[in-house]
């Protein structure tokens, strides 16, 4: 009876995880067409937590943009509804090792820039 009683609760622990699990959802990239709709701080916040890899995959390949002070890395994507460009800004202040892969920068930032 101990065993039967031990046996259930080792597995319990090992199953506990994986059903809490269950109801999760993963947060998806928003498309482009929803974040030309949203203000600066609003992309920013729906991009957070991301990596460049998520957004590249989500929104396909950008015109690359390397500002001159190299702290930040930034991909430049058309936004025809706007008729401007999305700008998102990767964070590249804790980068010490020159081969780090740059498709696992963290988002930093979004802007949104329009003609006119």
């Amino acid at each position: 009876m101990k065993l039967r009683l031990a046996l259930c609760s080792i597995l319990l622990v090992l199953l506990l995880p994986l059903l809490t699990a269950c109801g999760e959802s993963e947060k998806s990239v928003p498309s482009l067409e929803e974040v030309e709709a949203m203000t600066a701080e609003e992309a920013t916040e729906a991009l957070s937590g991301f990596r460049r890899q998520d957004i590249l995959d989500a929104w396909g390949e950008p015109q690359n943009v390397s500002d001159t002070m190299e702290s930040l890395r930034m991909d430049l994507y058309d936004a025809p509804t706007l008729g401007g460009w999305v700008v998102v800004q990767y964070d590249t202040s804790d980068i010490t090792d020159p081969d780090t892969e740059l498709d696992t920068l963290p988002v930093k930032g979004v802007d949104i820039q329009t003609i006119g």
